[in-house]
């Protein structure tokens, strides 16, 4: 059987990171002063509008918000992502055409349903402008998408940044000159969005030949553009469904107020987020999840965010006295709550973006728990503490649900995207302004030089390959690979598992091959490529041969001493260059069989001093070495029955020997997993993965293997293998090896062993029990040292 191989990190970072880089810094500077712009709109707002006004005012910002979120996502992220990957000139404009289709008809619709909801605590004249804003924001999102699709991230920003001045130019005319109130404050919203109407696509509209949009590609982009709106429109509920549930609750007027604008102040990490997640979704759809990439969007996030954070949350009441009007009071013991749930709810949103760019929709049920834990929880608070119960229930809400997303993108994608965030600085920033709360002129300068460093530090930030150190904090998705072995990743992964070899210079085919070796792949890698790696090539063949020669050499005398045999293989699939020959024979044989081939090998015989009474390794004079099971078993321990192994065992693809019937087989590949390896690689995911196609294969090992004692673990290594074998497919990131989780590799023990005691087999059940813990510490260790 086979032994763990070093872990493989499937994830080529891309050479564009250093202008993903620059972009999100474009792209973030204009989202802060978008953010600078909404903010001191709404300050002023809150001197030029009453109490009532205001809170109309930001319930239906509220809803604009939410509704600007999902159209920034199913068209413009649907559209740059779809320019992104387009392999032609002609591609690309189908795909700005869609999404025009989608911006008219998704901007009718939204607004609908925009202008229904705020009818429950609006009069007719808000409800109609926020209907008519809410279509201009989705109609002109297709000319933000173009921009962001080509990466043209300085026009995008400096359109973002002039959007937002022509809001609050236009609003305060409304407000202050025209006397609209509430109404023209929201009207700002839609004139703004119109302003964005230059950069539309007009050129796409017309040119390329038969239709306007290919079926194809139609059907490609409105499922990108459902599974994208469906995951942001899950954020934008989190980011404003407590400013809509406040409004709707008995809290008064002026507390309900104060919470909504201790929230506008708190969610500016949601700003930073958004630009990042607009910045780097071009680049991360380019590549697999996980990559370094998402690493620096992490760290630049962080760097920013964690600062804010701290200064809205330690803010001195002397100093919200002086920025806000008589009214607002209540701020000061709201926004240490609503900077948290703030800071949770922008990591929402760029850890949504990493499972975005992959097109991976395994977070929607997770944010959909999230969404509910959320309201649950602030309307728990409510219950118990009024508004102030209302704002901490929407901290802890929104840190569960950001637990819940990043604990599942640690399982798709591996903890590659979480690399060295610093935490240690942003709590000692805070435990300064804490001290410093009383003193609020100083506080107030502390709080100036912590945001002026963290623009410093934000602005100089570099893409830059893990340190060491974060190399050893993500062990287990393996070692963190240079460019050139990225490259080879990625070579190697088209050649062998999606049987599509690329072209490849001889130095980067070579650090393929390198990589081949230690995933178990070299030989298909080298019949991949035979003129290239002619020499490997033709040893695989010769390997080949003697395999297949020294098989059957055995078989004959095991055949003439009156003993049938089943060759399991645990290990390379298909022609190899150092695969070994498993082979068992029927129970009570197993004696005379060693003694049968050793007259043959005429070589030393060795044991494994854990599995001398039911394993020997034997050398032929050529060929690969064989190993002799008495059963199917992993360190003495017995999985597999000799007897329905023999009943159903084959001749298979023409090869003259018997193998294990499809089922057979893949309980042994899932066994070898659980009972010895814990762990499954590239070589063994190439073996299951034609397994996992026929449901009755499957069905009938799921059969098998609980009558055999191990039927839940069975099930979860198969969802294992079949996570990752869908992974790949799609092309995303898989830390190789795939480990199995330690409750998945204890439990496996734990459900087994008590079926060896009910077997009789004492002995069995005992050396399981005890080298259950040991075997899962000790492969723990070995990935730790990899």
């Amino acid at each position: 059987m086979t032994s763990v191989r070093p872990s493989v990190a499937l994830d080529p970072a891309r050479p564009d990171d250093g202008a993903a880089v620059r972009g999100a810094r474009w792209v973030t500077a204009a989202w802060l002063a978008v953010g600078a712009l909404n903010y001191g709109y709404a300050l002023v707002l809150t001197r030029l509008l009453d109490v009532g006004a205001f809170s109309t005012f930001a319930a239906g910002q509220g809803l604009l918000l939410c509704a600007a979120t999902v159209a920034a996502v199913a068209i413009p992220w649907v559209l740059a992502q779809a320019m992104a990957r387009a392999t032609s000139p002609e591609a690309a404009r189908e795909a700005i055409r869609f999404a025009m289709v989608v911006a008219a008809a998704g901007g009718v619709v939204a607004g609908g349903i925009v202008a229904a909801v705020a009818a429950q605590f609006a009069t007719a004249g808000p409800v109609a402008v926020l209907g008519v804003a809410t279509f201009l924001v989705f109609l002109t999102r297709v000319s933000a998408g173009r921009l962001q699709g080509s990466e043209r991230m300085r026009t995008l920003s400096c359109a973002l940044t002039g959007e937002a001045a022509v809001k609050v130019l236009v609003g305060l005319l409304f407000v202050a000159a025209l006397g609209l109130g509430a109404t023209g404050a929201l009207a700002a919203f839609g004139v703004a969005a119109a302003s964005l109407l230059i950069w539309w696509p007009v050129r796409a509209m017309r040119g390329g030949t038969g239709r306007w949009i290919s079926p194809g590609t139609q059907h490609d982009l409105w499922r990108r553009a459902l599974q994208l709106g469906t995951v942001q429109g899950l954020v934008a509920m989190m980011a404003t469904l407590d400013l809509v549930v406040i409004t709707l609750l008995p809290a008064g007027g002026p507390a309900t107020a104060s919470y909504q604008a201790g929230v506008m102040v708190g969610r500016a990490p949601l700003f930073v987020a958004s630009a990042l997640s607009v910045a780097f979704f071009p680049a991360l759809s380019r590549q697999r999840g996980g990559t370094p990439l998402a690493a620096s969007a992490v760290r630049m996030y962080l760097i920013v965010a964690l600062p804010l954070t701290a200064v809205c949350a330690t803010a001195p009441g002397a100093v919200l006295h002086v920025v806000f009007p008589p009214g607002y009071e209540a701020m000061g013991r709201l926004l240490m709550f609503t900077a948290v749930s703030g800071l949770a709810v922008g990591g929402i949103n760029l850890v949504s973006t990493f499972f975005q760019a992959v097109n991976d929709q395994s977070c929607v049920p997770r944010q959909a728990i999230g969404v509910l834990v959320f309201l649950g929880a602030v309307l728990v608070g409510w219950r118990l503490g009024g508004v102030q119960g209302f704002a901490l229930g929407g901290s802890v809400g929104a840190v569960a649900a950001l637990l819940l997303l990043v604990h599942l993108l640690i399982r798709r994608q591996g903890s590659g995207a979480f690399a060295e965030p610093s935490l240690v600085e942003p709590l000692l920033v805070a435990c300064v302004l804490v001290a410093l709360r009383p003193v609020p002129v100083v506080w107030l300068v502390a709080a100036v030089a912590t945001s002026a460093l963290a623009a410093v530090r934000f602005l100089r930030h570099r893409a830059h390959p893990p340190t060491a150190r974060a190399s050893a904090r993500t062990a287990a998705d393996g070692p963190a690979p240079g460019a050139g072995d990225d490259d080879a990743v990625g070579l190697l992964l088209d050649a062998v598992w999606h049987h599509a070899p690329r072209p490849a210079g001889d130095e980067e085919l070579h650090r393929a091959l390198a990589v081949a070796r230690r995933s178990g792949t070299e030989g298909l890698l080298a019949l991949a490529y035979p003129g290239q790696l002619a020499e490997t090539a033709a040893e695989v063949r010769r390997r080949d041969a003697a395999f297949r020669d020294t098989v059957c050499r055995a078989r004959q005398r095991l055949h003439d001493a009156g003993i049938d045999s089943v060759l399991i293989k645990a290990d390379v699939p298909g022609p190899n260059l150092v695969g070994d020959a498993d082979v068992v024979v029927p129970d009570g044989r197993w004696a005379a069989a060693e003694r049968a081939l050793s007259s043959w090998c005429g070589g030393p015989r060795d044991r494994y001093w854990l599995e001398r009474r039911s394993k020997v390794f034997l050398r032929p004079p050529s060929g690969p070495e064989i190993h002799l099971h008495a059963c199917v078993s992993w360190f003495g321990v017995p999985v597999l029955p000799n007897s329905a192994l023999f009943a159903h065992a084959v001749p298979a693809d023409g090869r003259p020997w018997p193998e294990p019937r499809p089922a057979d087989r893949l309980r042994i590949w899932l066994a070898h997993a659980l009972f010895q390896n814990l762990s499954l690689d590239l070589s063994e995911l190439l073996a299951i993965r034609p397994l996992l196609e026929d449901e009755r294969v499957t069905e009938q090992a799921r059969r098998e293997a609980a009558r055999e004692g191990w039927g839940h673990a069975y099930e979860r290594a198969l969802r294992t293998a079949r996570e990752a074998v869908e992974r790949l497919d799609r092309g995303e990131r898989v830390p190789l090896p795939v480990r199995l989780t330690v409750p998945v590799s204890l439990g496996v023990a734990v459900e087994h062993t008590p079926h060896l005691l009910r077997q009789g087999r004492v002995g069995a059940a005992a050396r399981e029990a005890a080298l259950r813990i040991p075997l899962v510490v000790a492969k723990r260790r070995k990935k730790e040292d990899a």
